[in-house]
């Protein structure tokens, strides 16, 4: 095999590793990452997965391009993997953006804010609105379950409109964790503990945190990814062209010598 057939596969196999890295990174997209992420369209991960297919597709023809020097299965690994590549740098260096400019949003909003109805319109007053509702649904059950501490106990007593908001709230989950996790209550504000528990601080702080690490890992895998199989497609492009400019070089140099 040629060293510039050698080079070629190495880069191919580059960009099958990042494929699947890029499809690995979105499929393991663990749960605790979509509550904190999804509600707020933080979790690209159906384009990441696509990307990812066809960063392994396009790279599996440049293996096969380079095995059999195939320019047609080179140009087919080349022009694919250099788009999904570009986007996949540009889904993720957005999606950095995203996150780390609205959990800063978020924080900024509940610090500034002295009351519920002093927030402004954005991410966190919807998280403070939900917090509430789910406050005045647990507050309900009370009434009838005064035994009923939390969400959950009311949920174990069949209690209808607890049942109904079990399958329709978003941020069920999401509050669940925070309050396990953080030992926090309520969200901009203190408020009553929903799954059991003291009046503590509020969760915000954590909240926006837990989104910043989370996303910027996920930002961090993608951008890594796509930018090894974007390196893969130009370092094929310069050994493929390289030579024949080189060669084109020397023979115009070579003509106006001989002139």
């Amino acid at each position: 095999m040629k060293r510039q057939q050698f080079c070629v596969l190495l880069a191919a196999l580059a960009t099958v590793a990042a494929g699947m890295g890029m499809v690995y990174a979105a499929k393991e997209f663990p749960t605790e990452n979509r509550i904190f992420l999804e509600p707020m369209s933080l979790s690209p991960t159906f384009s990441i997965t696509a990307l990812g297919v066809i960063l392994c597709i396009s790279g599996t023809l440049g293996v096969f391009g380079a095995a059999c020097s195939t320019r047609a299965a080179l140009l087919a690994y080349g022009l694919p993997a250099f788009v999904a590549s570009s986007v996949g740098l540009i889904i993720g260096l957005r999606l950095l953006a995203s996150v780390n400019s609205q959990s800063l949003d978020i924080e900024t909003a509940c610090l500034r804010s002295r009351g519920p109805e002093n927030l402004p319109a954005g991410w966190s007053k919807w998280y403070e609105n939900n917090y509430e509702q789910m406050a005045t649904v647990l507050s309900s059950c009370r009434l009838h379950v005064p035994s009923a501490l939390s969400l959950n106990a009311c949920l174990q007593a069949g209690v209808g409109s607890v049942s109904d908001l079990r399958q329709t709230a978003t941020s069920w989950d999401l509050f669940e964790w925070l309050e396990s996790h953080g030992a926090c209550s309520g969200f901009c504000f203190p408020g009553t503990p929903l799954f059991a528990g003291d009046v503590r601080s509020p969760c915000f702080r954590l909240f926006a945190e837990e989104v910043q690490a989370r996303g910027n890992r996920l930002a961090g895998l993608t951008i890594g990814a796509s930018f090894a199989a974007f390196l893969g497609v130009c370092c094929t492009a310069c050994t493929i062209f390289f030579p024949w400019v080189e060669a084109r070089i020397f023979e115009a140099s070579s003509g106006s010598e001989s002139e």
